[in-house]
Protein backbone atom coordinates (compact mmCIF):
# COMPACT_ATOMS: atom_id res chain seq x y z
CA UNK A 1 0.00 0.00 0.00
CA UNK A 2 1.23 3.28 -0.90
CA UNK A 3 1.76 6.05 2.19
CA UNK A 4 1.01 9.14 2.53
CA UNK A 5 3.42 11.95 1.80
CA UNK A 6 4.56 14.10 4.74
CA UNK A 7 3.37 17.07 3.63
CA UNK A 8 -0.08 15.32 3.64
CA UNK A 9 0.19 14.31 6.88
CA UNK A 10 1.17 18.01 8.08
CA UNK A 11 -1.68 19.75 6.04
CA UNK A 12 -4.49 17.29 7.65
CA UNK A 13 -2.75 18.13 11.35
CA UNK A 14 -3.39 22.04 10.49
CA UNK A 15 -6.92 21.71 9.71
CA UNK A 16 -7.67 19.23 12.62
CA UNK A 17 -5.96 22.04 14.91
CA UNK A 18 -8.27 24.82 12.92
CA UNK A 19 -11.10 22.65 13.71
CA UNK A 20 -10.12 22.58 17.27
CA UNK A 21 -9.98 26.07 17.92
CA UNK A 22 -13.44 26.42 15.84
CA UNK A 23 -14.99 24.18 18.15
CA UNK A 24 -13.62 25.99 21.80
CA UNK A 25 -14.82 29.55 20.61
CA UNK A 26 -18.16 28.34 19.31
CA UNK A 27 -18.90 26.67 22.44
CA UNK A 28 -18.75 29.93 24.35
CA UNK A 29 -21.94 31.92 22.20
CA UNK A 30 -25.35 31.64 20.92
CA UNK A 31 -24.58 29.06 18.20
CA UNK A 32 -25.51 28.90 14.03
CA UNK A 33 -25.10 25.61 12.72
CA UNK A 34 -23.48 24.19 9.51
CA UNK A 35 -24.22 21.81 7.02
CA UNK A 36 -23.45 18.63 6.40
CA UNK A 37 -20.98 16.55 3.84
CA UNK A 38 -21.41 17.78 0.46
CA UNK A 39 -20.15 16.39 -2.61
CA UNK A 40 -19.29 13.32 -4.14
CA UNK A 41 -16.71 10.90 -6.41
CA UNK A 42 -13.95 11.61 -3.42
CA UNK A 43 -14.28 15.82 -3.90
CA UNK A 44 -15.87 17.61 -1.73
CA UNK A 45 -15.87 19.55 1.84
CA UNK A 46 -16.76 19.21 5.50
CA UNK A 47 -17.69 22.32 6.97
CA UNK A 48 -18.40 23.02 10.81
CA UNK A 49 -18.86 20.71 13.68
CA UNK A 50 -15.92 18.36 15.04
CA UNK A 51 -15.47 16.74 11.15
CA UNK A 52 -12.47 17.36 9.48
CA UNK A 53 -12.57 20.41 6.86
CA UNK A 54 -10.54 20.38 3.79
CA UNK A 55 -10.90 19.00 0.21
CA UNK A 56 -10.92 15.62 -0.67
CA UNK A 57 -9.21 14.19 -4.28
CA UNK A 58 -6.67 11.83 -5.93
CA UNK A 59 -7.26 8.45 -6.86
CA UNK A 60 -7.51 6.53 -3.80
CA UNK A 61 -8.94 3.04 -4.04
CA UNK A 62 -10.74 2.76 -0.94
CA UNK A 63 -14.17 4.04 1.08
CA UNK A 64 -13.76 5.65 4.52
CA UNK A 65 -16.18 5.91 6.84
CA UNK A 66 -16.89 9.04 8.93
CA UNK A 67 -19.49 9.08 12.05
CA UNK A 68 -21.06 12.74 11.64
CA UNK A 69 -23.23 14.73 14.54
CA UNK A 70 -23.81 18.66 14.58
CA UNK A 71 -21.89 21.10 16.35
CA UNK A 72 -22.31 24.78 16.95
CA UNK A 73 -19.77 27.54 15.11
CA UNK A 74 -19.84 31.07 14.98
CA UNK A 75 -21.06 32.52 11.86
CA UNK A 76 -19.07 35.70 12.10
CA UNK A 77 -16.15 33.07 11.98
CA UNK A 78 -16.95 31.35 8.62
CA UNK A 79 -18.22 34.95 7.48
CA UNK A 80 -15.12 36.47 8.22
CA UNK A 81 -13.37 33.61 6.45
CA UNK A 82 -15.33 33.42 3.28
CA UNK A 83 -17.71 30.89 3.77
CA UNK A 84 -20.73 33.19 2.60
CA UNK A 85 -23.11 30.00 2.28
CA UNK A 86 -23.64 30.01 6.07
CA UNK A 87 -23.62 33.88 6.73
CA UNK A 88 -27.28 34.50 5.66
CA UNK A 89 -28.96 32.02 8.05
CA UNK A 90 -27.99 29.20 10.59
CA UNK A 91 -28.27 25.26 10.02
CA UNK A 92 -27.81 22.00 11.58
CA UNK A 93 -27.13 18.88 10.36
CA UNK A 94 -28.99 15.25 11.57
CA UNK A 95 -26.95 12.51 12.49
CA UNK A 96 -25.78 10.22 9.67
CA UNK A 97 -24.66 6.56 10.42
CA UNK A 98 -21.59 6.60 8.09
CA UNK A 99 -19.94 8.69 4.74
CA UNK A 100 -19.18 6.66 1.52
CA UNK A 101 -15.94 8.30 -0.26
CA UNK A 102 -17.63 7.57 -3.72
CA UNK A 103 -21.33 8.52 -2.37
CA UNK A 104 -21.51 12.11 -1.35
CA UNK A 105 -24.75 13.51 1.24
CA UNK A 106 -26.12 17.09 1.27
CA UNK A 107 -28.58 17.69 3.96
CA UNK A 108 -29.67 20.38 6.40
CA UNK A 109 -32.33 21.82 8.79
CA UNK A 110 -33.30 25.40 9.91
CA UNK A 111 -32.67 25.91 13.64
CA UNK A 112 -34.77 26.50 15.96
CA UNK A 113 -35.24 29.09 18.85
CA UNK A 114 -37.82 29.76 21.84
CA UNK A 115 -40.13 32.53 22.54
CA UNK A 116 -41.10 32.08 26.27
CA UNK A 117 -43.88 34.22 27.47
CA UNK A 118 -44.24 35.32 31.11
CA UNK A 119 -47.04 37.33 33.11
CA UNK A 120 -46.06 39.71 35.96
CA UNK A 121 -47.28 38.73 38.07
CA UNK A 122 -47.02 35.60 37.46
CA UNK A 123 -49.89 34.13 38.38
CA UNK A 124 -51.75 35.07 35.76
CA UNK A 125 -49.60 32.72 33.21
CA UNK A 126 -52.64 31.36 31.58
CA UNK A 127 -53.78 34.59 30.32
CA UNK A 128 -50.77 34.90 27.66
CA UNK A 129 -50.03 32.86 24.50
CA UNK A 130 -47.20 32.79 21.83
CA UNK A 131 -44.69 30.40 23.51
CA UNK A 132 -43.10 27.69 21.70
CA UNK A 133 -40.00 26.77 19.33
CA UNK A 134 -39.80 28.33 16.00
CA UNK A 135 -37.64 28.04 13.25
CA UNK A 136 -34.49 31.06 12.53
CA UNK A 137 -36.14 33.80 10.73
CA UNK A 138 -39.67 33.09 11.22
CA UNK A 139 -42.42 35.35 12.77
CA UNK A 140 -43.69 34.41 16.31
CA UNK A 141 -46.89 35.94 17.48
CA UNK A 142 -48.16 36.43 21.04
CA UNK A 143 -51.09 37.83 22.89
CA UNK A 144 -52.41 38.12 25.73
CA UNK A 145 -56.56 36.90 26.05
CA UNK A 146 -57.69 39.74 28.30
CA UNK A 147 -56.97 43.54 28.61
CA UNK A 148 -58.68 43.31 32.11
CA UNK A 149 -58.65 40.03 34.56
CA UNK A 150 -61.04 40.08 37.15
CA UNK A 151 -59.30 37.62 40.31
CA UNK A 152 -62.02 39.02 42.71
CA UNK A 153 -65.22 41.14 43.26
CA UNK A 154 -62.95 43.86 44.57
CA UNK A 155 -59.48 42.68 42.46
CA UNK A 156 -58.35 42.83 38.99
CA UNK A 157 -55.20 43.28 36.81
CA UNK A 158 -55.32 45.54 33.45
CA UNK A 159 -53.16 44.81 31.17
CA UNK A 160 -50.23 47.64 30.87
CA UNK A 161 -47.79 46.30 28.10
CA UNK A 162 -45.13 44.23 26.90
CA UNK A 163 -41.20 44.15 28.29
CA UNK A 164 -38.20 42.12 27.44
CA UNK A 165 -37.61 41.44 23.84
CA UNK A 166 -41.11 43.39 22.80
CA UNK A 167 -42.12 46.58 23.89
CA UNK A 168 -45.73 47.75 23.32
CA UNK A 169 -49.47 48.55 24.23
CA UNK A 170 -51.49 46.48 22.02
CA UNK A 171 -52.46 43.21 23.50
CA UNK A 172 -50.85 41.36 20.70
CA UNK A 173 -47.42 41.87 18.97
CA UNK A 174 -44.89 39.73 17.32
CA UNK A 175 -40.85 39.03 16.93
CA UNK A 176 -38.69 37.51 14.40
CA UNK A 177 -36.79 34.94 15.63
CA UNK A 178 -33.26 35.31 15.14
CA UNK A 179 -32.39 34.02 18.69
CA UNK A 180 -34.13 32.75 22.13
CA UNK A 181 -36.45 35.52 23.29
CA UNK A 182 -38.39 36.46 26.64
CA UNK A 183 -41.70 38.64 26.45
CA UNK A 184 -43.27 39.97 29.33
CA UNK A 185 -46.97 40.44 29.32
CA UNK A 186 -47.48 43.37 32.76
CA UNK A 187 -50.49 43.68 34.53
CA UNK A 188 -51.35 46.59 36.83
CA UNK A 189 -52.88 44.96 40.03
CA UNK A 190 -56.37 47.33 41.25
CA UNK A 191 -58.65 47.65 43.98
CA UNK A 192 -62.25 48.35 44.33
CA UNK A 193 -63.37 51.84 46.43
CA UNK A 194 -67.05 50.82 47.45
CA UNK A 195 -68.64 53.76 48.87
CA UNK A 196 -71.77 53.91 51.07
CA UNK A 197 -73.88 56.07 53.25
CA UNK A 198 -76.17 54.99 56.45
CA UNK A 199 -78.90 55.67 57.50
CA UNK A 200 -81.01 54.94 54.53
CA UNK A 201 -81.53 58.38 52.29
CA UNK A 202 -78.16 60.34 53.45
CA UNK A 203 -75.81 61.44 50.63
CA UNK A 204 -73.82 58.97 49.40
CA UNK A 205 -69.76 59.63 49.26
CA UNK A 206 -68.05 60.77 46.15
CA UNK A 207 -64.54 58.81 45.15
CA UNK A 208 -65.54 55.29 44.42
CA UNK A 209 -63.90 53.18 41.92
CA UNK A 210 -61.38 51.02 40.81
CA UNK A 211 -57.54 52.40 41.84
CA UNK A 212 -54.24 51.05 40.87
CA UNK A 213 -52.85 49.10 44.23
CA UNK A 214 -50.84 51.94 46.00
CA UNK A 215 -52.09 55.28 44.74
CA UNK A 216 -54.55 57.52 46.95
CA UNK A 217 -58.25 57.72 46.78
CA UNK A 218 -59.85 61.04 47.73
CA UNK A 219 -63.26 60.74 49.06
CA UNK A 220 -65.84 63.58 49.88
CA UNK A 221 -69.46 64.02 51.12
CA UNK A 222 -71.46 66.43 49.04
CA UNK A 223 -72.66 68.31 52.52
CA UNK A 224 -72.48 67.94 56.04
CA UNK A 225 -76.24 68.91 56.61
CA UNK A 226 -79.02 67.63 54.73
CA UNK A 227 -82.45 69.18 55.45
CA UNK A 228 -85.28 66.53 55.49
CA UNK A 229 -89.16 67.01 56.30
CA UNK A 230 -89.46 70.56 58.98
CA UNK A 231 -88.21 69.88 62.13
CA UNK A 232 -86.05 66.68 60.81
CA UNK A 233 -81.98 67.02 59.44
CA UNK A 234 -79.12 64.42 58.80
CA UNK A 235 -75.75 65.96 59.97
CA UNK A 236 -72.39 64.11 59.22
CA UNK A 237 -70.75 62.47 62.32
CA UNK A 238 -67.73 60.68 60.54
CA UNK A 239 -66.40 57.62 58.77
CA UNK A 240 -66.52 54.22 58.95
CA UNK A 241 -63.64 52.26 57.08
CA UNK A 242 -63.69 48.55 56.78
CA UNK A 243 -65.85 48.40 60.02
CA UNK A 244 -63.49 50.77 61.91
CA UNK A 245 -64.55 54.41 63.05
CA UNK A 246 -61.72 56.68 60.96
CA UNK A 247 -61.39 60.45 61.38
CA UNK A 248 -64.63 62.92 61.14
CA UNK A 249 -64.17 65.37 58.49
CA UNK A 250 -65.69 66.27 55.34
CA UNK A 251 -62.70 64.61 53.05
CA UNK A 252 -60.86 61.56 53.19
CA UNK A 253 -57.91 60.11 51.93
CA UNK A 254 -57.42 56.42 51.75
CA UNK A 255 -54.12 54.35 50.42
CA UNK A 256 -55.30 51.68 47.90
CA UNK A 257 -53.37 48.69 49.29
CA UNK A 258 -56.17 46.42 49.36
CA UNK A 259 -60.04 46.83 48.49
CA UNK A 260 -62.04 49.35 50.86
CA UNK A 261 -65.49 49.76 52.34
CA UNK A 262 -66.43 53.08 52.99
CA UNK A 263 -69.30 54.41 54.75
CA UNK A 264 -70.01 58.11 55.91
CA UNK A 265 -72.37 58.29 58.91
CA UNK A 266 -75.02 60.61 59.23
CA UNK A 267 -77.01 61.33 62.48
CA UNK A 268 -80.60 61.74 62.00
CA UNK A 269 -81.65 64.87 64.51
CA UNK A 270 -85.45 66.52 65.54
CA UNK A 271 -85.80 69.87 66.34
CA UNK A 272 -87.74 70.86 69.83
CA UNK A 273 -89.75 73.89 69.81
CA UNK A 274 -90.55 74.90 73.48
CA UNK A 275 -92.87 77.98 74.68
CA UNK A 276 -94.00 79.83 77.13
CA UNK A 277 -96.67 82.80 77.42
CA UNK A 278 -95.39 83.39 80.45
CA UNK A 279 -91.36 83.24 81.44
CA UNK A 280 -88.39 82.03 80.32
CA UNK A 281 -87.73 78.77 78.69
CA UNK A 282 -84.31 76.41 77.95
CA UNK A 283 -83.80 73.67 75.73
CA UNK A 284 -85.10 74.52 72.27
CA UNK A 285 -82.50 73.55 69.54
CA UNK A 286 -81.20 70.05 68.03
CA UNK A 287 -81.35 66.71 69.34
CA UNK A 288 -80.06 63.81 67.90
CA UNK A 289 -82.44 60.89 67.71
CA UNK A 290 -83.73 58.99 70.67
CA UNK A 291 -81.57 60.97 73.04
CA UNK A 292 -83.25 62.88 76.01
CA UNK A 293 -83.91 66.23 75.67
CA UNK A 294 -83.46 68.93 78.96
CA UNK A 295 -86.44 71.66 78.98
CA UNK A 296 -87.20 74.18 81.90
CA UNK A 297 -88.96 77.68 82.42
CA UNK A 298 -88.56 80.01 84.81
CA UNK A 299 -91.32 81.29 86.42
CA UNK A 300 -92.38 84.87 85.65
CA UNK A 301 -92.87 87.92 88.12
CA UNK A 302 -95.92 88.47 89.66
CA UNK A 303 -98.48 91.13 87.15
CA UNK A 304 -99.50 93.18 90.18
CA UNK A 305 -99.70 93.33 93.80
CA UNK A 306 -101.05 90.13 95.52
CA UNK A 307 -101.47 88.25 92.06
CA UNK A 308 -98.94 85.35 91.11
CA UNK A 309 -98.33 83.05 87.85
CA UNK A 310 -98.53 79.38 89.01
CA UNK A 311 -96.95 76.65 86.77
CA UNK A 312 -99.73 74.32 85.42
CA UNK A 313 -97.32 71.95 83.59
CA UNK A 314 -96.06 71.26 79.78
CA UNK A 315 -98.40 70.42 77.01
CA UNK A 316 -97.58 68.89 73.65
CA UNK A 317 -95.07 66.45 72.63
CA UNK A 318 -94.95 65.69 76.70
CA UNK A 319 -96.58 66.18 79.53
CA UNK A 320 -94.97 67.26 83.01
CA UNK A 321 -96.36 69.29 86.06
CA UNK A 322 -92.40 69.90 87.04
CA UNK A 323 -90.61 73.24 85.31
CA UNK A 324 -87.57 71.27 85.04
CA UNK A 325 -88.12 68.25 82.94
CA UNK A 326 -86.77 65.94 79.68
CA UNK A 327 -88.45 65.45 76.42
CA UNK A 328 -87.32 61.92 74.26
CA UNK A 329 -86.65 62.92 70.95
CA UNK A 330 -87.91 60.33 68.47
CA UNK A 331 -89.60 62.70 66.37
CA UNK A 332 -90.06 66.73 65.78
CA UNK A 333 -91.31 68.08 69.43
CA UNK A 334 -93.00 71.14 70.28
CA UNK A 335 -94.11 71.56 74.44
CA UNK A 336 -95.77 73.97 75.71
CA UNK A 337 -95.71 75.48 79.51
CA UNK A 338 -98.82 76.37 80.59
CA UNK A 339 -99.94 78.92 83.35
CA UNK A 340 -102.57 80.33 85.70
CA UNK A 341 -102.82 83.73 87.70
CA UNK A 342 -103.44 82.91 91.68
CA UNK A 343 -105.20 85.67 93.52
CA UNK A 344 -105.30 84.37 96.47
CA UNK A 345 -102.94 87.21 98.15
CA UNK A 346 -105.04 89.85 96.67
CA UNK A 347 -107.87 88.65 98.02
CA UNK A 348 -106.50 87.79 101.35
CA UNK A 349 -105.26 91.20 101.33
CA UNK A 350 -108.76 92.94 100.43
CA UNK A 351 -110.21 91.13 102.93
CA UNK A 352 -108.17 91.97 105.29
CA UNK A 353 -108.10 95.64 104.75
CA UNK A 354 -112.33 95.20 104.62
CA UNK A 355 -112.06 93.52 107.54
CA UNK A 356 -109.99 96.38 109.45
CA UNK A 357 -112.19 99.31 108.04
CA UNK A 358 -115.32 97.02 109.18
CA UNK A 359 -113.50 96.67 112.77
CA UNK A 360 -112.55 100.09 112.73
CA UNK A 361 -115.93 101.23 111.86
CA UNK A 362 -117.73 99.12 114.62
CA UNK A 363 -115.05 100.14 117.31
CA UNK A 364 -116.33 104.11 115.87
CA UNK A 365 -119.32 103.25 116.76
CA UNK A 366 -119.52 101.30 119.94
CA UNK A 367 -117.27 104.12 121.07
CA UNK A 368 -119.63 106.88 120.08
CA UNK A 369 -122.62 105.35 121.34
CA UNK A 370 -120.85 104.67 124.87
CA UNK A 371 -120.13 108.22 124.95
CA UNK A 372 -123.57 108.91 124.74
CA UNK A 373 -124.62 106.74 127.86
CA UNK A 374 -122.14 107.81 129.70
CA UNK A 375 -122.76 111.26 129.59
CA UNK A 376 -126.40 112.18 129.35
CA UNK A 377 -127.78 115.31 128.05
CA UNK A 378 -128.51 118.15 131.04
CA UNK A 379 -131.81 117.85 132.03
CA UNK A 380 -133.62 121.65 131.50
CA UNK A 381 -135.10 122.90 135.04
CA UNK A 382 -138.57 124.89 134.32
CA UNK A 383 -138.45 127.60 135.85
CA UNK A 384 -141.92 128.78 137.63
CA UNK A 385 -143.64 132.49 137.22
CA UNK A 386 -143.00 134.11 140.02
CA UNK A 387 -146.69 135.70 140.72
CA UNK A 388 -145.44 138.68 143.04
Amino acid sequence: MKQKPLWTKAAIGVILLAVSFTIVAGAATNPVYARHWSGGSWGGSWSGGRHWSGSWGGSYCCSYSYSSWYYPYYSSYYCGYGYYTYCSSPYYYGSYPYYNGYNGYSAYSSAQYSLTVNTNPSNLASQVTGGGSYSYGSTASFSVSQAIVQTAPDTQYVFQGWTGGYTGTATSGSVTMTSSSTVTAVYQPQYLLTLSAQPSGSPSPQGSGWFNAGSTASISIPSQTVSQNPGSQLVFSGWTVDGSSSQGGSTLSLQMNAPHVVVAQYTQQYYLTVQSPQGVVSGQGWYNAGSNAPISVSTPPSPMFGVNWVFDGWQGSTQSSTQSTTVLMNGPMTVTATWHQDYTVLYITIGAIIAVIAVAAFALIYTTKNRKQTNPPPQQVQQVPNKT
